[in-house]
């Protein structure tokens, strides 16, 4: 067999194999980001619920109105921070491919300033409705999140400082996500109290989204694990 032939040939064998690789990781970003953008109208609805928003965007609620800034811009400035703190909690240990995480808050805080102008029709003053387009929102964050862990490619911010704190601690990651969110909540809530006077993107809805945000996400796991027993 010539030798140019056998070279084209192994040329051929790889693109092909490499073919499948390059889809499935395609496949796998895109997973992720249609997470992300399910969590943004999730945030965005939360937001117009008016009964305080899930623990991780309380703080940029409280800032939103507060300021001129939007619920957005003060996510991806908080999640800049994220990243800044895991780089100085790991130091050699933080992997450079996390870095990602960067570019993937401004996306993130993109998508929620165009999700909350896009679903403005679900805003009311009714407290009834206001529950329902709560408790709508946590769903559908719950939603997105299970959607954005399944590719395992890389963390959000948020759940990155919490990854981070368990690698120099001897507390659980669930335990650590915990802590990490009433921490924001409460910090949310203080600066609430000095600029505004009142409690503003933390309410009894913080309180719900921050136990059915989880519930979600442990329901659709469990359904999941339910399905191929169902089919024996």
């Amino acid at each position: 067999m010539p030798e140019g032939m056998h070279n084209e040939e192994i040329t051929t064998t790889e693109d092909t194999a490499s073919q499948p690789k390059a889809a499935s990781m395609l496949g796998r970003w895109a997973t992720f980001l249609l997470g992300v953008f399910v969590m943004s109208v999730g945030i965005a609805l939360s937001v117009h619920g008016q009964l305080g928003t899930a623990p991780i965007s309380t703080f940029p609620a409280v800032i939103d109105a507060a300021t001129s800034w939007s619920v957005g811009g003060v996510t991806v400035v908080m999640n800049a921070v994220f990243v800044l703190i895991q780089i100085i909690i790991l130091r050699r240990r933080f992997p450079l491919f996390q870095l990602v995480q960067l570019p993937i808050a401004v996306i993130f805080g993109t998508l929620i300033d165009v999700s909350i102008f896009l679903t403005e029709w679900a805003q009311t003053d009714n407290y009834l409705l206001q529950w329902v387009v709560t408790i709508v929102g946590a769903l559908i964050l719950g939603i997105g999140v299970y959607i954005q862990i399944q590719p395992k490619l890389l963390y959000l911010p948020g759940e990155g400082i919490v990854m981070a704190l368990t690698h120099v601690t001897s507390a659980r990651f669930g335990t650590m996500k915990q802590i990490v969110d009433w921490s924001l909540v409460i910090i949310a809530a203080i600066v609430s109290l000095v600029l505004m006077q009142r409690l503003e993107g933390v309410r009894e809805g913080t309180v719900f989204a921050a136990f059915a945000v989880g519930g979600v996400v442990k329901a659709i796991e469990n359904l999941r694990r339910r399905r191929p027993a169902a089919k024996d």
